[in-house]
């Protein structure tokens, strides 16, 4: 009996941990991939970097969550982004670079939820989009918001 007990203990802790496969990643992580795949390949092709940080491979098409300032961009409210800082240091503001915010693909800010600058703690599907000129920004497809408490 006890030998059945602890089994069904064990395969519900593996059973959660496949459902619960989201990467946690932080905005160090995200930075290091911008400049490990994009600003070096363009300067110094052969850079080395440290080899134990993510790569994009490692995230592309992967759920993670990650934390952040919410920021409502669109003064309709359609187009909402995760940015590293508050809004007053933004990338919008010219203090900061493309890897420092997240677009929130697919988002709606139902009752107008999140205001900017609150602290949230966002899980989506990260990818990397191209525009015309061949620059990039990184996106959270399918992006759920959570309120972080201070």
């Amino acid at each position: 009996m006890k030998i059945k007990s602890v089994f069904f203990i064990l395969f519900f802790i593996a059973l959660s941990n496949s459902v619960v496969s989201q990467k946690k990643i932080t905005w160090k992580d995200v930075v290091e991939i911008y400049a490990k795949e994009f600003r070096l390949k363009e300067k110094n092709p052969t850079s080395k970097l440290n080899p134990n940080t993510l790569t994009l491979k490692d995230v592309e098409n992967q759920k993670v969550i990650i934390r952040g300032y919410f920021l409502d961009i669109d003064p309709n409210g359609k187009w909402y982004v995760l940015s590293k800082n508050p809004f007053a240091t933004c990338f919008f503001c010219g203090k900061s670079g493309p890897e420092t915010i997240l677009e929130l693909s697919e988002y709606k800010n139902v009752k107008k939820k999140f205001k900017s600058d609150d602290l949230v703690e966002v899980t989506g599907i990260f990818n990397t989009i191209y525009d015309l000129e061949g620059k990039i920004s990184f996106v959270l497809e399918k992006a759920s918001v959570k309120r972080i408490n201070k």
